[in-house]
């Protein structure tokens, strides 16, 4: 299925490189969290990135209740939990109370349940603010022994009126053994480039959500954008899979798609004929 590139947001990793390949200091950042003499990290992205956009971003899991479950006290605990860890036979359920908390409040909460899990926080667009995008192990073995729950999945109640949500959650074993690394994506900086973003700019949550620019000139397109608030534009080519900027198209260009890679920026994709 045809889906835009991210060109832009990836520019500090590798531009115009293909969606089946992340760029060096992507794979190096990734490796540092997970490394091991047993074999390179395995990247599981739980999101559909888009074409150019490997390196998925981080995710929320907020916090549901479980019938029959029990909540594990810890002590010490001097101010409100980031983290829920409710156990279900010989799992454990992790959910998200405070997705706002700083990632060291996770992976000191995880390090006092004993297990090896780091929490990455990287920047995203408004749609993915507080959502899961990927996991990362040393290993399949790692990996394997992670799930993934879906909004609603094993929460048949609520725990306490601090958790009142059931979302995105990850259950894995209580002697959970691995080493795994888990993204959370956050609001972006200003001026600061998206790790992650929706496959469109027109997408739901996006800037230029609703908007219909396929088949539409540069010069249709143009206003429309700029009423969204959009600062910066660049143009890229629709055909090939390096997408060439194109400086100062016609205004009598199609134009094919778009993408957001920074709050108020976008890409154009353009092409002097109209994209089937």
């Amino acid at each position: 299925m045809k889906t835009p590139d991210i060109d832009a947001a990836v520019r500090g990793l590798n531009p115009h490189q293909s969606t089946d390949s992340v760029s060096d200091n992507a794979w190096s950042e990734l490796a540092d969290a997970v490394t091991t003499d047993e074999s390179s990290p395995v990247v599981r992205p739980l999101r559909r990135s888009p074409r150019r956009l490997v390196l998925a971003a981080a995710c929320t899991l907020l916090i549901g209740g479980v019938v029959a479950a029990t909540v594990v006290n810890r002590p010490d605990q001097n101010q409100p939990q980031a983290l829920s860890f409710t156990e279900r036979g010989d799992k454990l359920i992790v959910r998200v109370v405070d997705p706002n908390a700083d990632p060291k409040r996770y992976n000191a909460e995880f390090k006092k349940m004993g297990l090896d899990v780091t929490v990455l926080s990287v920047p995203v667009s408004p749609p993915w603010v507080g959502k899961m995008i990927s996991f990362s192990g040393r290993n399949d073995k790692d990996m394997s022994q992670l799930k993934i729950l879906e909004p609603g999945e094993q929460c048949n109640g609520t725990l306490n009126a601090s958790d009142p949500g059931c979302q995105e959650g990850v259950e894995l074993p209580k002697n959970y053994d691995g080493k795994s690394e888990i993204q959370f994506g956050r609001v972006a900086k200003q001026g600061e480039l998206y790790v992650h973003t929706s496959s469109s700019a027109t997408d739901k949550g996006e800037v230029l959500a609703g908007l219909t620019v396929k088949n539409k000139t540069v010069d249709q397109v143009l206003p429309l954008v700029r009423s969204r608030g959009v600062r910066e534009i660049e143009y890229l080519t629709s055909d090939g899979p390096n997408h060439e900027p194109v400086k100062s198209p016609p205004g009598n260009w199609y134009v094919d798609d778009a993408s957001t890679y920074a709050e108020g920026m976008v890409s154009l994709y353009v092409s002097p004929t109209p994209v089937k």
